[in-house]
């Protein structure tokens, strides 16, 4: 949880340090005005740790403690790809994105595991597919204040849902096999960001964190990127943009022994190109 406070904690210091340098008292709301729509596209980066614990039925025995972890698997960065779609009138927008992560590896059980029931002995060659797809859609609402002739700064509070969507296949010798899927949903909150003072550069947090309260899972993603104007402006235009990022996925669910799915990803190398139009 350490990366978790402390990307938030970026995030959290870059808006309130901004709200000092362009308080709305010396400036004004600006509203968009008319129909706007923007696509993004993201590509994020980062070592990955955790678990996948899937029993058979909740049944006791059915699966090793918090295993197997994906480091024994061979897994141990992430690749994300994380495409989005924002439609908006005036100030208030409608947005639906996705976060693609699937991983794949391979290695040689160092220890006796036991998964979905079945069991793999030491020593066994396995290979595995694992897919933790989240997708969000939602409601932002646009606040932005102009303090000199050319530059902004913009919140953009959100509230919708996300939806889990898991996929887990593992496979060994002589047909050892364990495979799980299932998709859950949960309420979202989010906050975007944005601080483009005059020229060409901005800055822009986000935080996205799914409301994980019972057995819900908690779908957590956290980034700070600086961007660059490659044409036009700020609001409609094209935006190359590098920085740092972390995601979390923990879910959990109430079974006598649960499905219990965990991963931390990061820090993440984030890179992406947003058109705005």
């Amino acid at each position: 949880m350490f990366w978790t406070r402390w990307y938030i904690g970026i995030c959290v210091c870059v808006g309130i340090a901004a709200s000092f340098i362009c308080s709305p008292a010396s400036g004004q709301d600006q509203p968009a005005t008319g129909f706007h729509f923007s696509l993004d596209g993201q590509f994020r980066y980062g070592t990955i740790s955790g678990f996948v614990q899937v029993p058979r039925g909740g049944g006791v025995g059915t699966t090793s403690n918090e295993r197997p972890k994906f480091d024994e698997l061979g897994i141990n960065q992430a690749a994300i790809g994380v495409p989005s779609l924002t439609l908006g009138w005036n100030n208030h927008n409608l947005y639906g994105g996705a976060s693609i992560i699937r991983l794949s590896g391979s290695n040689t059980l160092s220890n006796t595991l036991i998964s979905n029931g079945t069991t793999f002995p030491a020593g066994t060659s396995v290979s595995s597919d694992v897919q933790l797809d989240w997708y969000r859609f939602g409601y932002e609402y646009r606040l932005t204040y102009k303090y000199s002739q050319a530059s902004t700064l913009s919140f953009y509070p959100a509230i919708g849902a996300a939806l889990f969507n898991f996929d887990y296949n593992l496979k060994g010798i002589s047909s050892l096999s364990a495979a799980r899927s299932f998709a859950k949903a949960a309420p979202q909150l989010g906050l975007t960001s944005e601080w483009n003072p005059e020229g060409r550069f901005s800055l822009s947090g986000e935080v996205f964190s799914s409301l994980a309260f019972s057995t819900l899972p908690l779908l957590l993603s956290v980034d700070l990127t600086g961007g660059y104007q490659l044409w036009g402006s700020a609001d409609h235009g094209g935006i190359a943009y590098l920085g740092i990022g972390y995601d979390l996925l923990d879910e959990e669910d109430n079974q006598k022994v649960p499905n219990h799915i965990r991963a931390s990803i990061g820090p993440e190398v984030v890179v992406g190109l947003k058109a705005r139009f």
